[in-house]
């Protein structure tokens, strides 16, 4: 599997076509490439037909595998399965394991290339168990990326996670550093098609480093133009464009030609992007030779359109015919190359369809089970309502006598619900008290301080660049005056009982995906690396507003007392029937006298961050309340220096398979 595989995949129209899955998969079960398919396969004939006339069966075995090969270098599957599905057979019948194993893998490439994922799967599988058996870590690592090729195909990200971090575990066992590069680049490459940048960005930095110290330049290019890649999709075009020059840094001379020119294509596309069109013309031009000496029609066409687009635009008449033209007379060799690979596509998704609806089926019949079951609930019920009138019936009796009695308690709970009014009056009255304190002290000044530099700039007073000065610092001071009065309308509502809890099952992976989205940026102004340790499935029972809440004060406070090139992590375990989050911060940590204050017990508490931001010392408070109004509590630990873990649990879900996870969480 090729690093970059994919490259060129931007939201702009006339990017490189990036390869399909059919096409990563058979690269990925062939760690060596045929060179030159049509010469291997007349080769592979003539060794048949000798190995044949003299009944040579090992000699047989090795042509008909060299056949299966060159035939699916040329993109012939359904002529190299039976040559694979011969060669297998003898390897079987003579028990050689390892290489029966490494057959499947190449019968199961041909397999899924022709859109038969099920057989495809269960010819993985069958190698995979006899290369564990085997104990061949190599083996083991081959197929645990292959899996994760498939169910990528199948957008079954879930699967192909976790096969790709087993790869990841084998190749590292076996002390190939340059596969394990590849494995992280995988796992990287399938939380980018989910959107989720921020760990893609997590495992392509891991693989960078890994590469660096591996000393190989080709896995630091391709691996510096994956990190480009996100950022592109991140629409970030300044700096992908960084990441894809260091990557033509980097490449090495033997690089395949078509890699270049897709990466060329993609630095094209992010000057012409930010209106440079004269660096992407000349990163067209020098892309269009090497896709030539390629082979790969539909890379040429792409580049000739993208070229007429731009010249079109530069009002370069002429060159945008002449390019255009180019591209009409290669439309029909890229749609015969389409087509085949739409036809796979297809077979890919009737066969994924055809298994869901056996599992409809099945479904079926579980809800059948159940609306039997409830019947007979049914029935009981109604047997054990009939026992409780009865029962109820004896007991009238009984209260009858006790009625006085009842009458004295009830006498006694009107005076402690009197009580807990008057404390209720109290709890608001400080409330109130609070609230003037804070709109008083902490919204005057920056109100003020608007105030004063309007009337400056009114005047004429200001030059440029105090002007630049002011604004950047009074934009930071609105920043903190608008967190204030969220804090402070979400803690005056919970304090005056006017916020209810709504539990439902939350997906807490990607509420923690969704808070580090937002405050992606406000880590990156400071130069703090956001991890997200969260695994999936990670479901509670809980408010999913007051949620957001907590985890986006609580990753705030983090980034705000860490500084530059620090570190903010966010995991979860499981403890019994609850989860327990932690979030984690190399930061300044909390002094010993502070540690008492944070929650608000004498009054709100608030210290400036490390880049002199200012609180409002509501938002612990506010999450303190959130957490236990949801079954949970807050705690935590810290040293000075050290920085801080922040620790709150929340009761886990029962209702995992009965969710829908929000499509919209995803983006970020």
């Amino acid at each position: 599997m090729l690093i970059g595989a994919g490259l060129g995949t931007t939201v702009y129209a006339s990017n490189p076509t990036p390869l399909t899955f059919a096409q990563q998969h058979q690269q990925a079960s062939h760690p060596v490439t045929v060179a030159d398919p049509l010469h291997v396969l007349k080769q592979a004939k003539i060794a048949l037909e000798a190995a044949t006339k003299v009944k040579n069966a090992p000699q047989t075995a090795v042509a008909q595998l060299q056949l299966g090969r060159a035939l699916e270098g040329l993109h012939r599957y359904d002529e190299a399965e039976p040559h694979f599905a011969a060669a297998l057979r003898y390897y079987v019948r003579t028990r050689n394991s390892d290489k029966a194993a490494t057959v499947r893998y190449a019968l199961g490439s041909a397999q899924f290339s022709q859109g038969d994922t099920g057989k495809a799967r269960e010819t993985y599988l069958l190698a995979l168990k006899s290369f564990t058996v085997l104990q061949n870590l190599a083996g083991v690592a081959h197929g645990h990326e292959l899996l994760g090729h498939l169910y990528t195909s199948e957008a079954k990200w879930p699967q192909a996670l976790k096969n790709h971090e087993q790869a990841l575990v084998a190749w590292q066992k076996a002390g190939n550093e340059y596969q394990t590069v590849v494995a992280m680049n995988n796992m990287a490459h399938v939380h980018r098609q989910q959107r989720h940048y921020s760990r893609a960005l997590y495992h392509l930095q891991r693989a960078y480093r890994k590469a660096l110290e591996y000393q190989d330049s080709a896995c630091t290019g391709q691996t510096l133009a994956s990190i480009g890649q996100v950022y592109q999709a991140m629409n970030n075009q300044e700096v992908a464009m960084g990441f894809y020059t260091q990557a033509l840094t980097n490449l090495p001379p033997t690089t395949a030609p078509g890699y270049t020119a897709d990466l060329l294509h993609c630095l094209a596309t992010a000057h012409d992007s930010i209106g440079n069109h004269e660096r992407a013309s000349a990163y067209l031009k020098q892309a269009l030779p090497l896709a030539r000496q390629a082979g790969a029609l539909s890379r040429v066409s792409s580049i000739y359109q993208s070229l007429s687009n731009l010249y079109q635009r530069d009002n370069q008449y002429s060159l945008s015919l002449d390019a255009l033209r180019h591209y009409a007379e290669l439309q029909d060799s890229v749609f015969a190359e389409q087509r085949s690979a739409q036809v796979a596509e297809l077979q890919t998704r009737y066969e994924t369809e055809k298994k869901e609806r056996e599992i409809q089926l099945l479904t079926k019949d579980r809800q059948i089970q159940a609306s039997q079951l409830r019947r007979q609930q049914l029935l009981r019920d109604v047997l054990l309502t009939g026992t409780a009138v009865l029962i109820v019936l004896a007991g009238v009796l009984y209260r009858s006598r006790r009625r006085h009695r009842r009458l004295n308690s009830l006498l006694q709970q009107q005076n402690v619900d009197i009580q807990a009014q008057r404390d209720e009056l109290g709890q608001l009255n400080r409330t109130k008290n609070t609230l003037f304190s804070v709109i008083s002290h902490d919204l005057r000044s920056p109100l003020g301080s608007l105030y004063s530099m309007l009337s400056l700039l009114n005047m004429g007073a200001l030059p440029p660049e105090r002007l630049a000065v002011h604004s950047e610092r009074l934009s930071r001071m609105l920043d903190t005056t608008l967190s204030l009065l969220d804090n402070l309308l979400n803690w005056s509502a919970a304090q005056m009982g006017g916020e209810a809890t709504r539990p439902e099952p939350v997906y807490l992976d990607e509420a923690v995906e969704e808070t580090l989205s937002l405050l992606l940026s406000d880590a990156e102004r400071k130069g703090i690396y956001l991890l997200n340790h969260v695994e999936e499935p990670c479901v509670v029972h809980a408010d999913l507003n007051m949620i957001r809440l907590v985890l986006r004060n609580l990753v705030a406070n983090a980034i705000k007392f860490t500084p530059a090139a620090g570190t903010v992590t966010v995991a979860a375990q499981p403890l019994g029937t609850m989860w327990e989050i932690t979030v984690t911060d190399s930061g300044m940590g909390i002094s010993t006298t502070d540690r008492e204050k944070i929650f608000g017990q004498g009054g709100p508490h608030t210290t400036l961050g490390t880049a002199r931001e200012k609180g409002t010392g509501l938002g612990l408070l506010l999450c303190k309340d959130f957490v236990e109004r949801n079954g949970g509590k807050l705690s935590f630990e810290s040293e000075v220096g050290q920085g801080s873990i922040f620790r709150f649990t929340l009761p886990a879900s029962t209702q995992i398979l009965g969710i829908s996870r929000n499509p919209n969480v995803a983006a970020g």
